[in-house]
């Protein structure tokens, strides 16, 4: 039987606190020098998987009106640099997983992302860790109708597996997930490890949390997975 195993990217494979760092700093150019609080950074990963939706959104909650363009532009050029010629801080975002325990898992199933952030920037990250290589196919968010759940069910009809597992830090992407036939959701404590993210992500529908990505694949590797009744 065919298993597909598919990823989310941001919080799962690469740390994004440094992108977190440009929400707040957007947040504080916006309104008067106040960046957005470790609170208010959680909660938007609570409310949405879209980083601009949610950097947006904070403003909005403290009053403050400007139009959605500008408040991404802004938070690009802090992440892209201006040029967007990537020289922000993309460049400090550590990766989180073991290239060799991917590749051992790569060879075992068919390894996908299905990823919130756009395209051209996971690509960026995944060859500058040298990791492109493990993922048969990489979904951005500019290949999405809707949400991440369309990525997944595109992958779902390239390979016809006979069983889905896909793994993500944030509730609303695995609990859309979680209503495609045959997927099995799993949840990944992102590394800011806010104080009970894993009944967050339990409550979201995820089957297991995991402190760590390797966690996961190795969990995978190990076939453990296949010992549920399905």
């Amino acid at each position: 039987m065919k298993t597909l195993v598919a990823f989310d990217f941001d919080g799962v494979l690469r740390d994004e606190s440094p992108y977190r760092s440009c929400m707040a700093e957007t947040v504080a150019f916006f309104d008067k020098g106040k960046p957005a609080t470790p609170e208010e950074l959680i909660e938007s990963m609570t409310v949405t998987n879209d980083d601009w939706v949610g950097t947006h959104t904070i403003l909005k909650q403290r009053g403050i009106i400007v139009d959605f363009e500008t408040v991404t532009r802004y938070l690009q050029d802090l992440y892209l640099g201006r040029d967007r010629d990537f020289t922000g801080r993309i460049n400090n975002e550590p990766w989180l997983a073991d290239n060799d325990v991917l590749a051992k898992l790569s060879e075992a199933h068919p390894l996908v992302i299905v990823s919130g952030a756009p395209k051209q920037e996971v690509m960026y990250a995944l060859q500058r860790n040298e990791a492109e290589r493990y993922f048969k196919q990489i979904w951005g968010k500019e290949d999405y109708t809707n949400r991440k759940k369309d990525g997944l069910e595109k992958a779902i009809t390239s390979f016809q597996p006979d069983r889905v597992l896909f793994c993500d830090d944030r509730p609303a992407p695995l609990r859309e997930s979680a209503t495609i036939n045959g997927v099995r959701v799993y949840g990944i404590v992102p590394p800011q490890k806010p104080v009970g993210w894993r009944d967050v992500l339990m409550d979201a529908g995820a089957e297991k949390v995991f402190q760590h990505v390797t966690d996961y694949c190795q969990y995978v590797l190990s076939g453990e997975f296949l010992q549920r009744k399905e």
